[in-house]
């Protein structure tokens, strides 16, 4: 009798999980370089790691070094992992697990590739109850099923200077768009995600380097403009970083801007002065086209925050050989790691 409700629930897990169809149901998989360790082993694999959604998929069999073990049903396209009393239960091309009782959403879709079986490996280790780290300057994920990733895995090596810059700063970071409201959509991808991602990485960055860091959200929820700008005022921050990705019309456009409010105020750091920061190290640092900085003085964000704002546009979706490169880990990481090098710059000012 429990294995026919297991089976019927599995089976729901499949059907709905497929009625509702969103552009980031389209989203393709590319083949990444990452390298995954897992407790100190080097995980090796003939077919390589894919990206989907920004998140690594392994080959099923890797669930063994974390000590589960996996079952593979091509009948109707279902792979579980068991591990400790912990069961999973997901589906090719579905994003629904079913992670004990409980229905969860995975960032990634299992698919097969090559003829191997490939599942998004950051859910499963956290499901597992495993913990798990990505060091973006390296392109490599850490796994650690003993305890806490080892100190040596990320880059520690921020000078003094860096760390006194960021030392009692608060930094509100602002990923553009979410919820109902997905920003610039081109070719399946949806802007928000790409805001959310670049901010995520940084929020570590600055955090690592001594900063105290507030996002404006840190899912996939709509917050209105005056709000985000109050979230910087109340909190009282040193700097206020929108992160967005333009589109245009003309499919040829590419590269980076930065939007700042003009204000006459001659202050020792100021919202135009921050912009000419951020701007000139993203053209360096992401060998991107030079679109200047552009005063907005209607632009919410900007205006109603009463310390130095920017809003930074990384690129443009529209241009197809442009997303393909926002959409990496590499790129980012060097995107997030050029922001993180303005703010620092800004504060020693």
């Amino acid at each position: 009798m429990l294995k026919k409700v297991v089976t019927s629930f599995a089976f729901l897990i499949l059907f709905f999980g497929v009625l509702k169809v969103s552009a980031q149901d389209k989203s393709e998989y590319y083949s990444c370089n990452t390298s995954l360790w897992i407790d100190n082993q080097l995980i090796k694999t003939e077919n390589g790691f894919l990206t989907q959604n920004y998140s690594l998929l392994v080959p099923l069999d890797t669930v063994e070094f974390l000590g589960a073990t996996y079952e593979w049903e091509p009948e109707i396209w279902r792979i579980r992992i068991r591990s400790e009393g912990r069961n999973l239960t997901m589906y090719i091309s579905n994003y629904n697990c079913a992670n004990g009782t409980n229905v969860e959403k995975m960032p990634a879709q299992p698919t097969i590739h090559n003829g191997t079986i490939m599942i998004p490996i950051r859910y499963v280790v956290e499901a597992l109850g495993a913990k798990i780290a990505w060091n973006g300057k390296k392109d490599s994920v850490f796994v650690s099923t003993k305890g806490q990733i080892p100190e040596e895995f990320y880059d520690n090596e921020e000078k003094d200077e860096t760390v006194e810059a960021l030392k009692n700063r608060i930094i509100v970071l602002d990923p553009g768009h979410g919820g109902s409201d997905p920003g610039a959509v081109a070719w399946g991808i949806e802007e928000k995600t790409l805001n959310l991602q670049v901010a995520k990485i940084l929020k570590e960055m600055l955090q690592k380097a001594g900063a105290t860091v507030y996002m404006t959200r840190s899912e996939d929820v709509f917050v209105g403009l005056y709000q985000r700008a109050d979230i910087a005022n109340n909190l009282k921050a040193d700097l206020f970083v929108s992160i967005h990705h333009n589109a245009s019309t003309n499919s040829g456009a590419k590269g980076v801007m930065t939007l700042y409010y003009p204000t006459s105020k001659d202050t020792r750091m100021n919202g135009q002065k921050f912009a000419q920061i951020v701007q000139k190290n993203l053209v360096n640092d992401l060998n991107a086209r030079d679109w200047g900085i552009i005063p907005r003085p209607n632009l919410v964000v900007t205006r109603e925050t009463k310390m130095p704002a920017v809003l930074a546009e990384l690129g443009f979706m529209t241009n197809k050989s442009e997303l393909e490169r926002l959409v990496t880990s590499d790129f980012q990481y060097k995107a997030a790691e050029s922001l993180l090098k303005s703010i620092i710059e800004a504060l020693r000012q």
